[in-house]
């Protein structure tokens, strides 16, 4: 992986100016015996002589500021192990499984539903302490890339 990926103009700048090119430290993260990074990077052109293997850079901090995260989690995120974490907090949780679907209602006003062809978790409800709890409940259950 290379320096990020700026047009001639762009690197032609920044020797101008006297700047150092940036650099871009992937992010890592632990899940299980394994370790993950994203990358979103740009084919160079180049290639290495050795190998033929095609040098990648990074993309720009600009363009990168527009991609999503992506959440990962070390094998399936059940309600039921989101339930009995929500009842850990002190709130009341009853799991319902439905055709397509299943969900969790959190004190009577939190709505955590999973889609069974997906596997997408929504929480959804009126912002209140609640939400934010079991959002963070929902969230600890990924890591954040």
């Amino acid at each position: 992986i290379d320096t990020p990926y700026m047009t001639r103009e762009e690197k032609e700048a920044i020797r101008a100016s006297g700047e150092e090119m940036p650099t871009v430290e992937p992010y890592e993260a632990k899940m299980g015996e394994c370790t993950v990074s994203l990358l979103d990077c740009v084919a160079t052109g180049q290639q290495v002589a050795l190998d033929g293997s095609i040098v990648l850079a990074p993309k720009s901090i600009s363009e990168q500021e527009r991609h999503r995260n992506v959440m990962l989690s070390d094998g399936d995120v059940l309600l039921t192990d989101l339930r009995s974490e929500v009842i850990a907090q002190g709130m009341k949780a009853e799991y319902s499984a439905h055709s397509g679907y299943s969900q969790l209602v959190v004190n009577g006003n939190i709505i955590v539903q999973k889609d069974q062809a997906t596997g997408k978790i929504n929480v959804e409800g009126p912002l209140c302490e609640d939400f934010f709890t079991v959002r963070s409940v929902v969230c600890g259950q990924y890591v954040t890339l």
